[in-house]
């Protein structure tokens, strides 16, 4: 298949039809998720919001991409990956080792819930269509990974029994892969045949278990083809499973974190799936057979390691465009204001911020201060901001010495509070007043991704739409993206995000009230003249204590705005839109801090750090939630 000129376009797994084109896209750093001993052999919840990455990251185990992946080991833009997935114990240079079976809960399952049964035949019904489409599934599988055809050499695979009376009821074994193929399709037909019959499955018993059996007797060295084991180890992965009725949801996991079978099988969901008291706990469940991964928590918790891998992603796809020449998908967006094109513009602001600060220091006891800026030398932005940053420091000595004795002021104490905070809020006001970008250059862009892969390729896929658009134009040379067209970009992106709140998310209308609520609120609060923690906020807090009332059931009955609250805050977390972080210590009081996801930041021209917040009631924020947030008449003093 030709693919497209702008390959950032292919966000979803699905849509990337070839495999020789997934592998040379996928980015190897994502395998950093399962950077854990024996992973292969372990049941393990990988979660997130829609777009993270849970598809992606299991296709890769899939008997396509793994062949593939074997025979272009050697190439340049595999070849670290194929050495990641050795280490890992999914490949050697002799092939793959691991049978990877990928089953999508995304069909008709929930429709079980639906029939009238209950709820232990109800059950019984879906283990073992899951069963039945497990088996299923794991024959094609063997087969591709033997590099044979399905249906036609079914004969050529061998189920041998398991020796511990698991073997499938209804079927003897050992047997043939055909055998095994029909007895599997007949049991899915029949239950299929009864869901289309509005449910009518009789007062038979259904032939299946409570739990997954097809574990316990597929087993690597049960499946055999041409008499040997097709695989050093087999990877039952469970995708979409969001899609389950919440009972069925349950019983699965439950049944998956029970079974000992010393084999890898994977769960992938949404966050959406969790009720709202785990995620508002972050959803943290540890064990010691299993493992839970949450995609985006794991990318914040390393951040430059997202950059690097989103950077990475980025420079696959560019590769991979047609007609597009690229040496570098980073050189092709400026970085920097530096040049001459801006040196007028920012003379022009060294003028207005230097005339405003001279006359709002006329005291002498900032003549040091002023003079230390005086001999300041360096680019006319460089210089700009360092007397817009001055102009900060004096609004709050201005008025944190009233009506006290003025002393003066040194350049020790100039110096000390001249740090990189200071210096980021001083860039933010200078870029709101004099209209300079903000949003732009590729760390910031892998920043707006807000840990997710898929909103990293939307604004990144925008981008290089521009510079493919100015390649048809000027096809000898690839003009990199100018700082302003990048904002432009983000800022669209930005607007665009928060018009899908309302039909996107549950309870959507509510949650984008009350972040559009925190959103003003920040942007109210970051650019008070003082800058009051500098570089600025973009997100609230509430008390861990507050937080445990939210998940307590007896609180919210009594104040059911607060339980509606949590369901708001829940939806937000589910869709990566608020992001949280737990036991935060500040004030001798700890809490739990909710960041607006990053490119919800631009349109309200926010600060993209993290750890700078506001601390919030329960009472304000359903306050908020209802009618918003209202910026007070009269600032009160931040100092």
């Amino acid at each position: 298949m030709r693919e497209p000129r702008n390959p950032f376009r292919l966000r979803a797994s699905e849509h990337i039809e070839s495999d020789a084109t997934f592998v040379r896209l996928f980015g190897p750093g994502m395998l950093e998720l399962l950077k854990t001993d024996g992973v292969l052999d372990q049941a393990r919840i990988i979660r997130s919001a829609p777009g993270g990455g849970k598809t992606t990251l299991m296709r890769l185990f899939t008997p396509g991409p793994l062949l593939t992946l074997h025979t272009y080991r050697l190439q340049d833009d595999c070849k670290e990956l194929f050495k990641r997935m050795v280490e890992m114990g999914a490949a050697t240079e002799r092939g793959p080792t691991v049978l990877g079976v990928m089953l999508s809960c995304d069909r008709n399952y929930a429709a079980l819930s639906e029939t009238g049964l209950d709820l232990g035949r109800q059950m019984r019904v879906l283990f073992a269509l899951l069963n039945a489409r497990l088996v299923l599934t794991t024959l094609r599988s063997a087969l591709a990974l033997s590099r044979l055809n399905y249906p036609a050499d079914l004969d050529r695979i061998e189920l041998l029994h398991p020796g511990n009376g698991d073997g499938p009821s209804g079927l003897a074994l050992p047997c043939r892969g055909a055998a095994l193929h029909t007895w599997a399709q007949n049991l899915e037909d029949s239950i299929c045949d009864a869901l289309d019959s509005f449910g009518e499955f009789g007062d038979e018993p259904v032939v299946g278990s409570d739990t997954l059996t097809a574990l316990t007797f597929l087993r690597p060295r049960f499946l055999l083809c041409d008499g040997s084991p097709v695989a050093e180890r087999l990877l039952f992965m469970l995708d979409d499973v969001q899609k389950l009725a919440r009972q069925q949801r349950q019983r699965l996991l439950d049944s998956v974190l029970t079974l000992r079978t010393n084999q890898g099988i994977w769960v992938a969901e949404r966050l959406e799936a969790l009720p709202c008291t785990d995620l508002l706990s972050a959803g943290a469940i540890l064990g010691r057979d299993y493992r839970v991964t949450f995609i985006e928590s794991t990318w914040r918790d390393l951040p430059k390691r997202f950059e690097q891998l989103v950077l990475n992603i980025a420079q696959r796809r560019a590769e991979q465009a047609v007609g597009v020449e690229t040496q570098s998908f980073a050189a092709c967006l400026e970085s920097s204001l530096e040049g001459t094109e801006r040196q007028h513009a920012h003379e022009e602001a060294v003028q207005v911020v230097k005339e405003r600060v001279i006359k709002r220091a006329s005291s002498s006891r900032y003549a040091v201060w002023i003079a230390e800026r005086e001999k300041l030398r360096g680019s006319a932005r460089q210089v700009a901001l360092a007397w817009r940053a001055l102009e900060i420091l004096i609004e709050r000595e201005e008025r944190r010495s009233q009506g006290t004795f003025p002393f003066a002021l040194t350049v020790d104490s100039l110096q000390t509070k001249d740090d990189s905070p200071l210096k980021t809020a001083a860039e933010l006001f200078l870029a709101a007043e004099f209209k300079f970008p903000f949003y732009f250059g590729p760390a910031t862009i892998a920043k707006l991704a807000s840990s997710n892969i898929e909103q990293f390729l939307w604004v990144a896929g925008d981008e290089f739409e521009e510079i493919v658009s100015a390649n048809l134009v000027n096809p000898k040379e690839v003009a990199a993206l100018s700082p302003e067209r990048q904002e432009a970009i983000a800022e669209q992106a930005s607007r665009s995000l928060w018009d899908q709140i309302p039909g996107r998310v549950l309870e959507g209308r509510t949650v984008h009230r009350l972040l559009e609520a925190i959103a003003n609120f920040s942007n109210w609060y970051t650019y008070r003249p003082t800058a009051p923690n500098d570089p600025g906020v973009n997100g609230i807090a509430i008390t861990m204590r507050d937080r445990e009332k939210l998940m307590d059931r007896a609180y919210i009955a009594r104040y059911p705005e607060h339980g509606k609250l949590a369901k708001v805050l829940a939806s937000a977390l589910a869709n990566n839109l608020l992001e949280a972080q737990l036991d935060y210590t500040v004030k001798g009081e700890t809490w739990m801090v909710l960041n607006l996801n990053r490119l919800l930041c631009v349109s309200h021209r926010l600060p993209l750090n993290y750890g700078k917040f506001k601390e919030k009631t329960l009472a304000e924020l359903s306050a908020w939630m209802a009618g918003g947030f209202k910026r007070p008449q009269k600032d009160p003093d931040l100092l």
